[in-house]
């Protein structure tokens, strides 16, 4: 079974497009954060509703959801609250809500006699935490919870990594932030095994524009678009 795997596309839907319009599938799973940043986090849920076979909560998801704080980085925080007061927040409907609810906050589950555990962020702080390889070896050294799964997947970095064949986080769809402006994702091979990652090119000046027209403050703009060009 091909599974494709996506995380934080933060409203950016013209880059979900052109995964979608690129990779063939079996099951979609979403590893959370749909909203903030980008443009149109309302079409994000639209597609995530009729795509998506498993869906994650981020904590950008949780902040629309709750009214809580993202808890993101000190130099994201500013441009994260503005664009969930003057962006998510206008445009996401009670149907929109009702969806990010039925999101979970993590999930242990078997996929083609493969255990999978998901979450946002990190096994031990699902909305929160970081997952990076210092991180990593920590689960990997949790033996009970690290060898009873064949896959850890998470998202939230927004960096790609793989981790002993097993961790492993597809960066992100909306805003990958090693600067290339090419979202990314993961594919995996339930039967061979396999785990790929990928790379796909889309229309970012079109999405600019689209944010541009969000947003009236030019310093956020400037801000935020830095992270797609």
């Amino acid at each position: 079974m091909k599974l494709l795997v996506l995380s934080d596309i933060h409203g950016n839907f013209d880059a979900l497009q052109s995964v979608y319009d690129k990779e063939k599938y079996d099951k979609m799973i979403f590893l959370g954060d749909a909203v903030d940043y980008g443009p149109e986090p309302d079409r994000v849920l639209d597609f995530l509703k009729a795509n998506s076979d498993i869906n994650i909560l981020g904590n950008h998801d949780n902040a629309v959801l709750t009214g809580s704080s993202c808890n993101c980085s000190f130099d994201m925080l500013e441009l994260s609250d503005y664009t969930r007061d003057n962006i998510s927040m206008k445009l996401l409907d009670k149907n929109d809500m009702a969806l990010l609810k039925t999101f979970k906050l993590n999930t242990d589950t078997e996929i083609d006699g493969k255990k999978f555990y998901m979450a946002h962020a990190s096994p031990y702080n699902n909305l929160d935490g970081y997952l990076f390889a210092n991180e990593a070896e920590k689960v990997f050294r949790d033996k009970p919870f690290f060898d009873s799964h064949d896959y850890i997947l998470i998202g939230h970095t927004h960096f790609m990594m793989v981790y002993r064949n097993k961790i492993i986080n597809p960066g992100s769809v909306g805003q990958p932030r090693d600067f290339t402006g090419k979202p990314s994702y993961a594919v995996i091979d339930t039967e061979t095994m396999a785990i790929s990652f990928k790379r796909v090119t889309y229309d970012a000046e079109s999405m600019l524009e689209k944010l541009k027209t969000s947003i009236p403050d030019r310093d956020i703009y400037e801000k935020l678009r830095k992270y797609y060009v």
